[in-house]
């Protein structure tokens, strides 16, 4: 199976290189997948047959266009992975619903699995206590304890207060956007990703990626 997998910025990308030989071995023995970031999640354009804007490189806004594009010559080993954040989302089922009607503007039916990090991804990396341990041994671990499972909580506010000198307050004084909040999130993700057990994640959001990929191969 290939998997051509989009989300949402580098954060994601590190995470998923790391994680995928995890989840279904090295690449291209027998499967192979390309990850593909853009620039945050965005929005779906009210049209969903509109030419996107070039100037946006946000992720939905940029996914009826891709996915219209990859149905015109997709095999049935082919399929499309679509990774979202869920942390200002009312309705995961309407959103989903919402996302997947895009399918019905493309030339052929395409192999899309939808998956969502509830809250953000870093909810993955505080489903594996252990693996933020072993890459900070310094991480707070009354705060790690503390911490419900896919809760909304403001996820990587949390982790920066587990793992980072200062925590969130000091990154914050960056700015809420600055290139060093997300040059942060990635190097998490270097660090915790080669730690992670993906057989023992606390994560139902990872665990709902980590299967929808293995059924995928069945």
């Amino acid at each position: 199976m290939h998997f051509e997998i989009l989300v949402e910025g580098q954060t994601e990308l590190t995470a998923l290189s790391i994680l995928m030989p995890k989840i279904v071995g090295d690449y291209d023995v027998p499967h192979t997948w390309c990850i593909h970031k853009h620039q945050g999640i965005g929005k779906l354009p009210e049209d969903l047959t509109a030419i996107p804007n070039k100037l946006d490189r946000s992720l939905l806004h940029n996914f009826p266009s891709k996915l219209r594009a990859y149905s015109k010559s997709m095999s049935d080993n082919e399929i499309i992975i679509l990774l979202l954040d869920l942390d200002d989302v009312a309705d995961c089922l309407a959103f989903k619903n919402e996302i997947l009607s895009a399918k019905d503007y493309c030339f052929n039916e395409p192999n899309l699995l939808v998956r969502f990090a509830i809250e953000e991804l870093e909810a993955w990396f505080l489903g594996d206590i252990n693996a933020i341990k072993k890459a900070f041994v310094t991480s707070k671990t009354k705060l790690l304890n503390g911490y419900t499972q896919d809760s909304i909580c403001g996820t990587w506010e949390l982790l920066a207060d587990i793992v980072h000198p200062g925590g969130f307050a000091k990154l914050n004084s960056f700015g809420k956007r600055s290139i060093r909040i997300l040059e942060e999130k990635r190097k998490w993700a270097a660090k915790i990703a080669p730690n992670m057990n993906i057989e023992n994640n606390e994560s139902a959001s990872f665990n709902c990626f980590k299967e929808g990929i293995l059924n995928s191969i069945k």
